[in-house]
């Protein structure tokens, strides 16, 4: 066995620890707790009055949690339940957009450096077909990768190695096409949390106030918009 076999092996096994141990912390202390209606009602302002008193810290401090997290994870649901949370939508979507960038490039870089044998084995049959049209427009097509809902952030960091794209094209698709999903699901999540912290209730009413149908309404506005460009450019190559 190989240097680089073994090397493998071991961030591998890693990797399967952390996701573990992440999972491990996240139902042994009910971290689920934190984002309970009584949670929110009671607590969350206090929290943010205590953040705001060294925004700068804690801002800094999330945005290198998400860089970590989105290296070592890929997913990120959490996050935006905490962005929202604890920034508002504004600064939460940036410090999740910047976390998602550094982080998500930081993982082609490691990818393409250690594991870029591993990525063609088992994905160059795959995705065999978008060869011509990465070569057409990889910037454009690795974009709308980013921009559609339901494909796995590890995909669109993964695919581009297999295809040799430059790392500036693929840290700028990061942040663009990413940047409308993190807004609107990072506003959603503070809308809702900002009403519940007022008194409503967690019911079908909260869809009537704007901090809610607002983020929900763009929500259905970027889903149509994604759709159309799929069937006008890409259709049948995804």
């Amino acid at each position: 066995m190989t240097q680089l076999s073994k090397l493998k092996i071991i961030l591998g096994l890693i990797y399967l620890l952390i996701v573990a141990f992440v999972t491990y912390l996240f139902f042994y202390y009910e971290i689920y707790n934190y984002v309970s209606s009584d949670f929110i009602k009671n607590d969350r302002k206090v929290i943010i009055t205590f953040i705001e008193k060294n925004i700068f810290i804690y801002s800094f401090l999330f945005f290198l949690f998400s860089s970590i997290w989105f290296f070592l994870l890929g997913f990120g649901f959490p996050l935006v339940i905490a962005a929202g949370f604890l920034f508002g939508s504004f600064l939460g979507s940036v410090l999740l957009l910047m976390g998602f960038a550094i982080g998500s490039t930081a993982l082609y870089i490691f990818a393409n450096h250690y594991f870029k044998d591993l990525v063609f084995k088992y994905f160059s049959s795959k995705y065999k077909s978008l060869d011509s049209h990465f070569k057409n427009n990889d910037f454009a097509y690795l974009l709308f990768l980013r921009l559609v809902p339901g494909i796995p952030s590890q995909a669109g960091t993964l695919i581009p190695i297999l295809f040799n794209m430059k790392l500036k094209k693929i840290f700028l698709s990061n942040i663009f096409g990413v940047a409308p999903s993190i807004f609107i699901s990072v506003s959603l999540v503070s809308g809702i949390s900002s009403k519940i912290e007022e008194g409503a209730q967690f019911n079908l009413d909260l869809l009537s106030d704007p901090k809610v149908s607002v983020p929900l309404t763009a929500l259905g506005v970027m889903v149509l918009v994604v759709n159309f460009i799929k069937q006008k450019f890409f259709k049948s190559k995804i």
